[in-house]
């Protein structure tokens, strides 16, 4: 007699939030130790800029495929590998010699939001009601700010402790292990995939709503991603912080943004049964709010003491993370149960190619141009605004694609 160990249901939510957290705390270490490994390796911002940027840029060639191995096999297999993977990627990251050595690593380190990201939102999609896809999908995509401010707290105190940046990455190989073991023993209800299954996935490249909204999202992540890389070196710099006291204050911001995506998700929820188009157009409304949070902050940056910019970082970073359920939610409502692991791969693709992985480098680039230091990198941050604005403007012409598009009740 067999004896297969296996994981309760109950377990699902929170060990693939723990898990997709640490995707996001690997970010968030480079962010606060960024300056340590510069001064360590004579890095410019541009190289520490690509250095971020190399994993998102990796994205746009894995999400699709890894998205499309989660719907044809059990993704509860292939996101295990994944933790593999990733778990390498740190290894190597820690024990890198060069620059050359760092690149390779980050590359290995996209694992994780290759599998995780379209194989959770699918696994997660499958298990719980429409209803409460926003809810459920935005408490999952609270693992981004979570993990950034643990990831914050965790890079800042191994620094102070031990002057090593490496170390920081050396702690992810055990809980990566650990992932690797966990994930594939948890349940799932997965559909099989069915005869004609390509044909079907080349169908999603003609869904307008996937297409508009990740040319949407790409433009708000350009933000969302260079805010997440930069925001410490910002603080460092406009306060002359040591990186052990800018560790904590950037960990209160993102960690105030863990609420961000279960708001964001009521709202779209909300707005869902509300108005027709509901979850896009609540999306679209909050690009635009995070554009007035945004230019207010940017601006007080350096000109308010650091306990009122404290405040104000908490309240900004609440409001940058709002729209992540909204999208992830509606791109799940235009696509057949069998393709949503595809669906939101090529959703993510798209979002990484028109921008979201761009933007740590943008900063970066637009830093050395500017002149650097505090300013230089102030301005650059501000500059990329524009891109917010274009996304709510995209969000606003989605709607009609969204309602034309919705798959019915009945088929969940």
């Amino acid at each position: 007699m067999k004896f297969r160990f296996t994981l309760p249901q109950k377990l699902l939510l929170p060990v693939l939030i723990g898990y997709y957290s640490m995707n996001f705390m690997d970010r968030s270490v480079l962010g606060i130790v960024g300056e340590a490994m510069k001064a360590d390796m004579g890095f410019t911002d541009a190289q520490l800029g690509l250095l971020h940027s190399i994993l998102l840029m990796t994205l746009i060639a894995l999400i699709f495929p890894c998205s499309i191995f989660n719907d044809l096999f059990k993704r509860r297999l292939v996101i295990g590998i994944g933790a593999g993977l990733w778990g390498m990627g740190m290894a190597l990251t820690a024990a890198a010699t060069g620059f050359a050595g760092l690149v390779f690593a980050r590359i290995l380190g996209s694992a994780n939001e290759a599998a995780t990201g379209s194989g959770g939102t699918a696994w997660l999609s499958s298990i719980y009601p429409a209803e409460k896809r926003g809810r459920v999908l935005g408490t999952f995509q609270m693992s981004a700010p979570l993990g950034m401010a643990l990831g914050t707290l965790l890079g800042g105190g191994v620094l102070a402790l031990t002057g090593s940046w490496r170390l920081s990455f050396a702690l992810f190989v055990v809980p990566a292990l650990a992932a690797a073991f966990c994930i594939p023993r948890l349940p799932d209800r997965q559909p099989a995939a069915a005869g004609g299954f390509f044909a079907g996935v080349k169908g999603l490249l003609r869904v307008r709503t996937i297409l508009l909204g990740a040319l949407a999202t790409g433009l708000y992540s350009i933000i969302k991603y260079s805010y997440q890389t930069w925001m410490p070196v910002l603080l460092i710099r406009s306060y002359g912080l040591e990186p052990q006291y800018a560790a904590p204050l950037a960990a209160c911001f993102l960690l105030a943004g863990a609420c961000g995506p279960y708001l964001g998700g009521m709202l779209a929820d909300a707005w869902s049964k509300k108005y027709a188009g509901g979850r896009v157009k609540a999306a679209s409304f909050l690009l635009f709010l995070i554009v007035a949070s945004k230019a207010l902050f940017y601006c007080m940056m350096g000109r308010v003491s650091l306990p009122v910019i404290c405040v104000m970082g908490i309240v900004d970073g609440i409001v940058l993370m709002m729209p992540i359920p909204a999208y992830f939610s509606f791109i799940q409502d235009v696509v057949s149960p069998q393709y949503r692991s595809s669906a939101t791969g090529l959703f993510g693709t798209l979002v990484f190619f028109t921008g979201g992985a761009w933007g740590p480098l943008m900063v970066g680039v637009l830093s050395d141009w500017m002149g650097g230091g505090a300013s230089g990198l102030l301005h650059a941050m501000t500059a990329l605004l524009a891109f917010a604005v274009a996304s709510g403007m995209v969000f606003g012409l989605t709607v009609r694609s969204y309602i034309k598009e919705s798959v019915p009740q009945k088929q969940e």
